[in-house]
């Protein structure tokens, strides 16, 4: 008995998801260790790695988790409309979405302030900061569409949907405050004066 279509398909689906889930937690981990640490080569070369990784492996793990994901329901005994799929769905979108149209262009304005500038100043520092803030609540929204395709609620499972809301929002709106929190050495100057 061999691998059915669907088997075939699950196995890509998971083997994209660690790839891409993977990658992206530990550039965040080696991140935080290095911002923590006052490395701020290791956040250079971090930053750098980001930039390199975005085209060549986030992208294109994203983008085949989504479409084995789709050919899923397609051979599978699943539907469109069922509440899971569409929060998948609907998470894939938001987190593919975050790293395209707000991470990838914010690491791309620093990685050129970093050129112009001859490497790391104190602003890029801080504008480093505040991306690998973000990056880190943009997972929390990739780590609740894994809990969603795992736990396969329906709109009967109201405690379980509350609480990914919760974390969702307490996510996003602690990273927004932490965000902000990080001064922009100019601000801190004005701020002194």
């Amino acid at each position: 008995m061999g691998m059915t279509w669907y088997e075939l398909l699950l196995y890509i689906h998971i083997m994209a998801t660690v790839i891409w889930v993977g990658a992206g937690f530990l550039m965040i981990v080696l991140g935080t260790r290095a911002d923590r640490a006052g490395d701020d080569p290791g956040i250079e070369r971090i930053l750098s790695d980001n930039e390199w990784l975005a085209t060549r492996l986030f992208i294109p793990s994203s983008l085949v988790v989504v479409l084995a994901g789709v050919l899923l329901v397609v051979d599978g005994p699943w539907a469109f409309d069922q509440l899971w799929i569409v929060l998948g769905l609907v998470g894939y979108a938001a987190t593919f979405g975050t790293g395209m149209f707000m991470l990838k262009p914010k690491g791309d304005r620093i990685a050129a302030q970093m050129e112009r500038d001859g490497g790391m100043t104190p602003r890029t520092l801080a504008e480093t900061r505040r991306l690998l803030t973000l990056a880190r609540v943009d997972y929390v929204t990739l780590l609740l569409v894994i809990a969603v395709m795992a736990i396969k609620p329906t709109g009967d499972d109201v405690a379980v949907l509350l609480a990914m809301g919760a974390i969702l929002a307490g996510g996003w709106a602690w990273a927004f405050a932490r965000a902000r929190a990080i001064e922009l050495p100019e601000h801190a100057a004005a701020a002194r004066a």
